[in-house]
């Protein structure tokens, strides 16, 4: 496996020395001009803006699936459809993502928070949600919860990015940590620029593909990836956000009585340096005041790495379950 390091190097020579076009930050590609193969769900036109929608199962509550950065809505695969023997599930692909268009630069949790709303609303989604929210996916569906207390029935946040957490890391090891975000960005923009020319090849991106969800989607994964500059552009932009996104979090205050669940995937997936597993202590440390948020909140540890839901299905879906219960309580 080739050094991230060195491939930023490699790709930075090369945007130096060539001749090509550049992409602008701005430049913006509908999806159904880009060769993506055919959409798993359906495209809904959301105020002129194409949002790519998966509907699985029937029932009452919905619950809604918030990805996580670079998630698509392939990867929810067998778990939603798992999940759907209980419930109606919906997933989609925020702005940039996959099928869906892109939006503007401002890829803050708040912005794709407000753009889920009008998802909502030109679904006539009007029923109270069930949002069970993954990684970077969690600040959007906790703005969203505090914006729209009325429309969301239950919380579920499975190891979601804390809204501390970069802000920390940033001033824990300044030296390091800012650098190598903006190293890693500068390798996302070179990504963008050469999807956008159809030269990014799947050697570029091995580090950064999904195991699962390329053996079993194979072709029809990668296209998402290697064709679709908005898929880069838009982690680009998630990323500047980062910090903002955090205090747009934690300016909502708390969410009152709503029931909330806070995973914890308690197996360490940074790295065996001290570096790494401090940023790894953190991350799980953070996640336990998150629960905070409610009076009803509660903490949920399950044995497993980041991709709680791809690792532990059963333990995440017997969470999901639960929160659908705890529902169905305060109904009567």
């Amino acid at each position: 496996m080739a050094d991230p390091l060195i491939r930023v190097k490699a790709f930075a020579l090369e945007r130096m020395a060539s001749k090509r076009r550049r992409m602008s930050l701005t430049t913006r590609i509908q999806a159904a001009t880009l060769d993506l193969g055919e959409p798993l769900g359906r495209i809904v036109d959301v105020n002129g803006r194409g949002v790519h929608v998966v509907e699985m199962g029937n029932g009452s509550p919905t619950l809604w699936l918030e990805n996580g950065w670079l998630g698509t809505t392939l990867g929810w695969g067998e778990f939603q459809a798992a999940l759907a023997s209980h419930t109606r599930v919906r997933a989609y692909d925020r702005a940039g993502i996959a099928w869906s268009d892109p939006s503007n630069n401002d890829r803050s949790a708040q912005n794709e928070a407000d753009e889920f709303a009008a998802l909502l609303d030109t679904l006539g989604e009007t029923e109270p949600i069930i949002l069970l929210a993954w990684s970077g996916g969690g600040p959007v569906a906790r703005i969203f919860a505090a914006d729209h207390p009325e429309r969301v029935a239950g919380l579920i946040l499975m190891d979601a990015i804390p809204p501390d957490y970069d802000l920390w890391a940033t001033q824990t090891y300044p030296a390091r940590y800012p650098r190598e975000r903006f190293e890693r960005m500068e390798l996302v923009r070179c990504f963008a620029e050469r999807a956008a020319t159809e030269t990014l090849t799947e050697d570029d991106i091995t580090d950064w593909l999904t195991p699962e969800v390329l053996a079993q989607h194979g072709q029809r994964y990668l296209k998402l990836l290697l064709n679709n500059s908005n898929y880069w552009w838009t982690y680009y932009w998630q990323n500047q956000y980062l910090i903002a996104s955090g205090a747009q979090a934690r300016s909502k205050g708390n969410l009152g009585d709503m029931p909330l669940t806070v995973i914890v995937a308690t197996i360490d997936w940074w790295g065996e340096d001290p570096y790494s597993q401090s940023l790894g202590q953190m991350w799980r440390a953070l996640q336990y005041p998150q629960a905070r948020l409610s009076t009803q909140g509660k903490v949920t540890p399950i044995d497993a790495g980041h991709a709680v839901f791809r690792e532990r299905p059963d333990a995440v879906i017997a969470a999901a379950l639960d929160m659908i219960d705890m529902v169905a309580a305060q109904e009567k």
